[in-house]
């Protein structure tokens, strides 16, 4: 079972704009809850977490941000993905003081802690694949982020 089994069609984007994270994680939490993945706390949660624990990840010439919350905000689990038209800030999760201009979230709703780490490094080692991440961020169709990540 690949680590991308929890990536849903319905919560893949391509060429979003926002002007900042907290745009973004009400886009997706508002999209969390009507699709019956979130609870309503997850936006909270959200911010929260990121404001305490960055996820913006610099990887050899793209940045991108893995942000989650934790089990009791998740419904049932998922994986979204967001191709941003304009990069947005995130903090750096190795030095909270930098920041890091972000294509490419990642947004990791997961319930079982097993799954999490295994998650994050998948991610993390997709993210270290320049071609890859230069194909996902060209995409524009939801079919040819699938065939990416498979």
């Amino acid at each position: 079972m690949s680590n991308f089994s929890l990536l849903n069609k319905d919560l893949i984007f391509l060429n979003k704009e926002f002007a900042n994270t907290d745009e973004l994680f009400g886009f997706i939490s508002d999209k969390g809850l009507e699709l019956g993945f979130s609870k309503p706390s997850f936006e909270d949660a959200l911010k929260t977490r990121e404001q305490n624990f960055p996820t913006g990840l610099k990887l050899n010439e793209y940045s991108v941000a893995i942000p989650h919350a934790d089990a009791e905000h998740i419904k049932e689990e998922f994986i979204s993905l967001i191709t941003l038209k304009s990069p947005i800030t995130f903090k750096s999760m190795e030095d909270p003081k930098q920041s890091v201009e972000v294509n490419l979230v990642f947004v990791l709703g997961l319930i079982n802690p097993d799954n999490q780490l295994e998650t994050l490094q998948s991610v993390v080692e997709l993210m270290q694949n320049t071609d890859k991440v230069r194909a996902l961020l060209d995409a524009q169709s939801i079919e040819k982020i699938e065939e990416i990540i498979k």
